[in-house]
């Protein structure tokens, strides 16, 4: 027979002990597999010798196999470990891959909302210079229409004094009657009182005068005091955006922390319930940060309002310094008095040269028609004066109108780009989903496809990429219902826009119209004034009117203190309009 048990090696305990090789080679103690051998006892008989070795012989070298399968199922089994830890791994490298894309993503969007936001400055900048180059253009033509009307009355003056002259020429044929002489005696009378009166109502205006800007003084002290009090708030307001700032960029560092966390969680094959509390309370912050971001946008548009603010307070300075020069004009009105007494001392010498007057019963009769005429034009001026006051009222509001439709336009189409973007977002984080959910299928089709000795760990893993799929399908259902939500929004934004637009269409009518009524008022202004002017001062192309005979002086001296009364109520309407927008920018401030 031949024997399949290979020969005996030969120990080398003499030149090298086992203790010596297990020092030099530590490295090898879990790889290396060292035997230990009983050495073979010698015994006197020579004859029972070869059996002992043999049977040692064999002895070892089953004890080899065996070690040596249990080496190889132990190295398989390692080997199987570490494709286990790096396919592990290299999932664990794609969700840190994903969350960098997510985390350059959410930079991108940041980045891509603050250039919206400039934009919309600059976009709100452009509209507040045209609102100015608007308001300035109405000025404008508030202005000419002021200087038209200073040149109606500086027409009106130059044929009152024509008139006057032309009353003067009668002086010859008053003196020349005794009763004209009385008659002049009780004029003087009464212009002692009606000079009296005037002095009377100019010291109560001048009282007056003293009381608004007095009231006026006080009120753009409080004005001012609350701008003061506006700009302190504003520099609370920027410390605070920049500390939420600080503390938004704490939070997005957080919230990258917390992704990465819950990245780690989800990747674990069995999550304890230490790791589901982890969860809920970093939910619980990222919501906390989230309603401390809208803080700080609330804060933003806060200091935009307090820009407002100070810009009409501006104005409210300018209308101050309107109203004081409207206060200075009073001295002009006292000025015109004086004038006008200069000329009553000189009226006995000014009706000389009247013409179609022969005798002095004449004189009332020329002087009535002449009142008759010119009350009747007077009348027709201040109507269409009025006319053109609500006019311009009317387009003060309209404009206004426009204002605010435009503004809310502006908010309708910023509201449709974010929910846009919204909507964009949310298709993204959808097919980022289906995508996963795509992976997740192909890896339970890879599980199930494995051996049947590692059924239970599939159908573990099965169950989790089971219910992690149910959770996905439910997260899509939510964002669906968002995006049809939003979609009902976005119609909702667009139909406002529609409507807005309509209604900025028909202010822009109704200022067309407007605009065509004034034109109309002016050219019927026009008419009266050349009307006014056409008279010859003839007795051929005068139309002398029957009325009851009345004291020329007395007439004249009643339209000089109609012309005072309507100066004084120019004054008062003035100063009731300034009051008016005082009211107006306290109103605009306590909002």
């Amino acid at each position: 027979m031949i024997l399949r048990t290979p020969p005996a090696r030969k120990r080398r305990a003499e030149s090298r002990p086992p203790e010596e090789d297990h020092t030099n080679s530590p490295s090898s103690n879990r790889q290396q597999l060292v035997i230990y051998e009983d050495h073979p006892v010698v015994e006197s008989s020579h004859g029972h010798s070869t059996p002992i070795s043999t049977d040692q012989m064999l002895c070892t070298y089953q004890c080899r196999q065996m070690v040596k399968s249990e080496f190889l199922d132990a190295l398989s089994s390692a080997e199987k470990q570490a494709r286990d830890y790096q396919s592990k791994l290299e999932a664990l490298s794609d969700d840190f891959s994903k969350a960098e894309a997510e985390r350059k993503k959410f930079r991108d969007q940041f980045f891509n909302a603050e250039q919206e936001l400039a934009a919309a400055k600059g976009r709100e900048q452009m509209l507040q210079q045209q609102l100015r180059k608007e308001v300035d253009f109405s000025q404008e033509q508030l202005k000419k229409q002021i200087q038209s009307y200073s040149e109606l009355e500086i027409k009106l003056r130059n044929e009152m004094d024509l008139r006057k002259k032309a009353e003067s020429s009668a002086a010859i044929a008053e003196e020349k009657t005794s009763v004209l002489e009385g008659k002049l005696n009780t004029l003087s009378e009464s212009i002692e009182r009606e000079k009296s009166r005037l002095e009377n109502e100019l010291a109560q205006m001048r009282s007056g005068s003293k009381l608004s800007i007095d009231r006026i003084s006080a009120d753009l002290e409080r004005m001012e005091c609350k701008a003061k009090n506006a700009e302190k708030e504003s520099a609370l307001l920027k410390e605070q955006l920049e500390e939420i700032k600080k503390r938004l960029n704490e939070c997005m560092q957080e919230k990258f922390e917390v992704e990465k966390r819950l990245s780690r969680f989800t990747s674990a094959e069995a999550p304890s319930k230490d790791a589901d509390l982890l969860v809920k309370h970093l939910q619980e912050e990222l919501r906390s940060y989230e309603c401390e971001v809208r803080e700080a946008r609330k804060i933003i548009s806060s200091h935009e309002k307090i820009e407002l603010l100070k810009e009409k307070l501006l104005e409210e300075k300018g209308r101050r310094e309107r109203a004081e020069s409207d206060v200075h004009k009073l001295s002009d009105i006292q000025l015109r008095l004086k004038e006008l007494e200069d000329e009553i001392s000189t009226w006995k010498s000014m009706i000389k040269d009247i013409p179609g007057v022969s005798r002095a019963d004449d004189l009332p009769l020329k002087f009535g028609a002449l009142q008759k005429e010119v009350y009747d034009s007077m009348m027709k001026a201040g109507e269409a004066q009025a006319r053109l006051k609500q006019v311009e009222v009317a387009l003060d509001t309209t404009l206004l109108d426009k204002e605010n439709a435009e503004a809310e336009a502006a908010l309708a189409k910023e509201r449709a780009e974010s929910s846009r973007s919204e909507i964009k977002r949310l298709e993204l984080m959808i097919a980022s989903l289906t995508e996963e959910r795509k992976h997740a299928v192909d890896e339970m089709k890879g599980c199930k496809s494995l051996d049947g000795g590692k059924e239970l760990v599939s159908g573990t893993i099965a169950q989790q990429l089971e219910s992690s799929l149910a959770k996905k399908d439910s997260f899509i259902r939510e964002l669906e219902s968002n995006l049809s939500e939003q979609r009902e929004t976005n119609r909702h934004q667009l139909d406002e826009i529609k409507l807005l637009s309509e209604r900025l269409n028909n202010e822009a009518k109704r200022i067309k119209m407007l605009e065509r009524e004034g034109d109309r008022l002016r050219s019927e202004i026009a008419i009266l004034e050349s009307k006014l002017g056409h008279g010859d001062f003839s007795s051929a192309n005068t139309k002398v009117l029957r009325m009851v005979n009345t004291l020329a002086v007395e007439n004249e001296a009643k339209q000089t203190i109609e012309a005072l009364q309507n100066e004084l109520q120019k004054t008062k309407e003035k100063l009731q309009a300034v009051e008016d927008l005082k009211k107006q920018s306290r109103k605009i401030i306590n909002c």
